[in-house]
């Protein structure tokens, strides 16, 4: 059965709890940019471990890509991809421009979430903070140091940083790069052949991916039931899995029987997550999947030996 190249928030936080006891830091702060990132900390990072966590999505949402081609602003014309991400920006470009030794965790925390949030547009997603928040009145320059250059900045609870005019689900980022390379290619060059080799590729994977795995449900759940197992989610404050080994062996049996869910199909974490909340077990797992998937898109997307899985 294939390793598993993801991190599960059980191990971090096992770690985090062995680096507290051993006495290597005195307090740590955490800054995680992921999709669904809430849930590495969700009902999970004890109090009194001196960690303070903010992350850039809850435990259900995407995080979401800036400085792509063709938003305003837009990254130079070589560049073919996203250059980073609403929330990384928000705290770097914070960082960047305020005195540290006077701005506190608190103070960026509130402009990071409400620049992320993006006003009421659909393109943003919503801060997250855990762990010991009473860390949070302490400076940033205790965690990030300062620059001399920004000593005699005055902090201002407004927020300067102006949000981008768009931004993209980071599960499309891919997608944004294949097509910029693509459009950019010369007509009939092999560049544009193989944009669109790959274009045509990713959107394969991701097909079967989804459709895998709404089928395995169905056959695990039925027809009716299947699909608000596959798209449950508990109250806040609840971790996402109960049984974190469970979720591991049930996602590397579907990977064996389906091919690599890679970055994208990781979307699909709490439904496997539900199917180990129901009982649902390996063998099940093994045969639902078997069943599900008789073919696996020949491509570097669904290889489990493929640096893309990873």
């Amino acid at each position: 059965m294939p390793t598993s190249p993801y991190m599960y928030a059980s191990d971090l936080i096992e770690v985090l709890k062995k680096k507290h006891a051993a006495g290597t830091y005195k307090s740590l702060v955490f800054y995680l940019e992921a999709c669904e990132s809430g849930s590495i900390f969700e009902g999970l990072l004890p109090e009194g471990l001196n960690i303070y966590a903010t992350t850039a999505a809850n435990a259900e949402e995407s995080s979401w890509g800036t400085y792509c081609p063709g938003e305003n602003p837009s990254p130079p014309p070589e560049y073919e991809t996203c250059l980073a991400d609403l929330y990384s920006v928000a705290w770097m470009e914070d960082s960047d421009i305020h005195n540290l030794q006077t701005e506190t965790l608190h103070q960026q925390y509130e402009l990071v979430k409400e620049r992320t949030a993006n006003g009421n547009s659909i393109y943003g997603s919503h801060v997250m903070q855990y762990g010991d928040i009473g860390l949070s009145k302490n400076s940033l320059f205790l965690y990030l140091g300062s620059n001399p250059a920004n000593e005699n900045f005055t902090f201002m609870g407004r927020n300067s940083l102006v949000p981008p005019s768009k931004a993209v689900n980071q599960r499309d980022a891919d997608l944004i790069h294949f097509w910029d390379k693509f459009r950019k290619a010369p007509q009939g060059s092999p560049r544009k052949v193989e944009a669109q080799k790959q274009v045509l590729e990713a959107m394969s994977h991701r097909m079967h991916i989804d459709d895998s795995v709404k089928l395995v449900g169905k056959l695990l759940f039925g027809m009716k039931k299947g699909p608000e197992v596959l798209t449950s989610v508990r109250p806040a404050g609840q971790p996402l899995v109960d049984d974190w080994d469970c979720l591991k062996t049930l996602v590397r049996t579907f990977e064996t029987y389906c091919g690599s869910l890679s970055q994208y199909g990781m979307k699909h974490m709490r439904s496997f997550a539900n199917f180990c909340n129901a009982g649902i077990h390996r063998e099940q797992m093994a045969e639902a999947s078997a069943q599900a998937c008789t073919n696996i898109p020949a491509n570097p997307w669904s290889s489990l030996h493929s640096g893309f899985s990873a």
